[in-house]
């Protein structure tokens, strides 16, 4: 009899640096990772740099109804809208404004899920995107203290059992997995091939307008979050998740 395979992230164990995708691949590195490093670049991760970078901090919020609403109103946070409706939004064209000091609640079924579960297994959480990859790298990379890093790519998620492979985010990926000190050991096949995939890239603003998500954010009228989300490393901010909130530092 075939023997099954267990469901666990052995199969990268023995490497520092490990990737994988969306919340399965990020309970399966939550096993033995210390450090997960979320990447949704489009758009969640890319919303947390622009508020945090801004010097506000934001709520994760895994919903998109009254929970998140109360969350807000709980925490004291001023809660995002939707896109095209409100001032502050999962559009990262529209947190970089945001007032110093200020709390975002922020709705994300996808990136703000990952960021919460992530917490619940006891891990060091930050948000990477490729604006800010170099800088949460190195954070990740100290936080570590020797352990290995998981880094997740969150995909793109269509109903709530589905993920579709998501280009921006293996470049994200990619970008944080290739930023990582040397110091910080060796990296898994599935975390080189992410890495070479970014290092690969020429027209990293061509690829992230063409890609699927990309497309769609252009045609909704959204061309400027994929613009700002192309920047490679611009930010200084490390978004990392303490008590709930994303805080630059």
């Amino acid at each position: 009899m075939r023997q099954e395979r267990s469901n666990t992230s052995l199969v990268q164990s023995g490497h520092a640096v490990r990737f994988d995708w969306g919340i399965d691949g990020l309970r399966r590195l939550g096993q033995e990772c210390a450090v997960l490093v979320v990447v949704d670049v489009l758009s969640f991760a890319t919303a947390v740099d622009m508020a945090t970078g801004a010097g506000a901090h934001v709520l994760p919020l895994p919903q998109e109804d009254d929970r998140a609403r109360q969350a807000a109103e709980a925490a004291g946070a001023v809660l995002a809208g939707p896109r095209g409706e409100s001032d502050h939004s999962l559009s990262p064209s529209t947190l970089s404004d945001v007032a110093e000091g200020t709390l975002i609640g922020l709705p994300s079924p996808n990136g703000a899920r990952l960021c919460s579960v992530a917490a619940e297994l006891g891990a060091i959480v930050f948000a990477g995107c490729l604006r800010n990859a170099s800088t949460v790298a190195g954070a990740a990379g100290a936080a570590a203290r020797n352990g290995p890093v998981g880094v997740v790519a969150a995909g793109e998620r269509r109903g709530e059992h589905t993920l579709r492979f998501a280009v921006e985010d293996v470049l994200g990926a990619g970008a944080v997995i290739s930023a990582l000190p040397p110091e910080v050991g060796s990296r898994s096949v599935e975390a080189e091939t992410a890495a070479r995939s970014y290092r690969n890239v020429s027209d990293l603003r061509g690829e992230l307008r063409d890609c699927e998500s990309g497309r769609e954010l252009v045609e909704w009228g959204y061309g400027q979050d994929v613009e700002l989300a192309c920047l490679a490393d611009v930010s200084a901010a490390a978004p990392r998740l303490r008590a709930g909130v994303f805080s630059r530092r």
